[in-house]
């Protein structure tokens, strides 16, 4: 009787190693950031006013509406061409809600 419990605790010590393990080699969603470049149409859509970036900049110019300043999309991302494709269906607060930061609203 003790061996099929000390069986049991073995095989039950086995899984949460194995599901440790598997958890400590998932991979994190990454991201990569885009700056928004204020102009006055203020289109949130159009991918051309974007310029790719490495990191979000803390420098943001304050503007009169609330505008996204850095924008966090998925790596695959890369080009405007991709952002294009991001973008189409979006909304201008879905967008607003990607923004890692922005213009403070006046």
């Amino acid at each position: 009787m003790l061996k099929k419990i000390n069986l049991g605790l073995v095989a039950l010590v086995l899984g949460f190693g194995l599901i440790a393990t598997q958890s400590a080699f998932t991979t994190t969603r990454a991201t990569t950031f885009w700056a928004y470049q204020p102009n006055p149409e203020n289109n949130l859509r159009d991918y051309t006013k974007y310029m790719h970036i490495s990191t979000p900049s803390a420098q943001c110019t304050a503007e009169n509406e609330p505008l996204p300043c850095v924008i966090e999309v998925p790596e695959t991302v890369v080009t405007q061409s991709d952002l294009q494709v991001f973008f189409a269906g979006k909304t201008d607060s879905q967008i607003l809600e990607l923004s890692a930061q922005r213009t403070p609203e006046q």
